[in-house]
């Protein structure tokens, strides 16, 4: 039980047993292979540390490395910061209504995960947007969408 609720609906009787039914599910794609694609090619490999090898204007913020954020992150975690092969991740989530039919309330959120070592040109191009969850449901996820995630962040530890 998870949240006071079962995970898998009431087998119904029949003759026979039958593989459990959850009440939610979701596609689960996985990252680290693909993040490990990325290092196995010689030509992506040199752009994925692009954002540590490239100096620009510093008063410009022409790429996610520039900005204040990505800055205090590198201050906060001097050993990460260290070595610029570590992969750094945007995350990207918007529930949309599939069916276009307001009357029924669905939805699809998918979860976009990108990688900011990349150059501008190529950090937020579609082969680099990586879809690593499909949650499908009628309901809004924002305030449980830390649940969904959590495969996620299991995997990136």
């Amino acid at each position: 039980m998870y949240c006071k609720h079962p995970r898998y609906k009431s087998p119904k009787k029949r003759g026979r047993r039958s593989k459990p039914v959850p009440y939610k599910w979701m596609h689960y794609l996985p990252l680290i292979p693909r993040l490990k694609r990325l290092y196995a090619s010689s030509r992506s490999a040199k752009h994925m540390r692009w954002h540590a090898e490239n100096m620009r204007d510093p008063s410009v913020v022409y790429h996610p490395s520039d900005s204040e954020a990505y800055k205090h992150f590198d201050r906060k975690h001097p050993n990460f910061a260290l070595d610029p092969r570590n992969v750094r991740l945007g995350l990207c989530a918007n529930g949309f209504n599939p069916f276009n039919n307001n009357d029924k309330p669905y939805s699809c959120w998918p979860i976009i995960v990108t990688p900011y070592n990349l150059p501008p040109k190529i950090c937020m191009s579609a082969p680099y947007m990586f879809l690593t969850r499909l949650i499908p449901g009628p309901h809004n996820l924002k305030s449980r969408i830390d649940v969904y995630l959590q495969p996620l962040i299991d995997e990136l530890k």
